[in-house]
């Protein structure tokens, strides 16, 4: 009776996880977009698509200022390389986050690599293949 308690439990476990009930509820970015990035890690939070080229969160716009320094977690389309930078007009500290036969998910938090632009982008280039 235990094994088939635990063997229950287990399969309930992963259907979840898989689910999107637990964990990340990343989704596959647009094939018209280059990459995805959210407020919150694991994709939550608010969430601003991303189109190849190029784009700078100015603290004098009054439209993409909300999201300059607020970003936590990225999801780059497969063939997609995607650059965070710490300051405006493409300068500073950047981070590159590419994605190869599949799409790529990053809380950049999570990772030793990406930490140091956690919640800290304030202008992107994005190009896809």
């Amino acid at each position: 009776m235990t094994k088939l308690l635990v063997a229950s439990l287990l399969l309930v476990s992963i259907y979840s996880v898989n689910a999107g009930l637990f964990g990340s509820s990343c989704e596959d970015v647009p094939a018209n977009l280059c990459a995805r990035v959210y407020d919150d890690e694991d994709c939550k939070g608010w969430g601003l698509d991303i189109p190849e080229g190029e784009m700078s969160f100015s603290f004098w716009s009054p439209v993409w200022y909300w999201y300059r320094n607020d970003i936590e977690s990225v999801s780059v389309r497969k063939g997609c390389t995607f650059t965070g930078f710490d300051d405006t007009n493409y300068r500073g500290e950047s981070a590159t986050i590419r994605a190869g036969s599949r799409d790529r998910h990053v809380n950049l938090d999570d990772e030793d690599e990406y930490e140091d632009m956690d919640e800290e982008i304030e202008s992107i280039i994005c190009s896809c293949k």
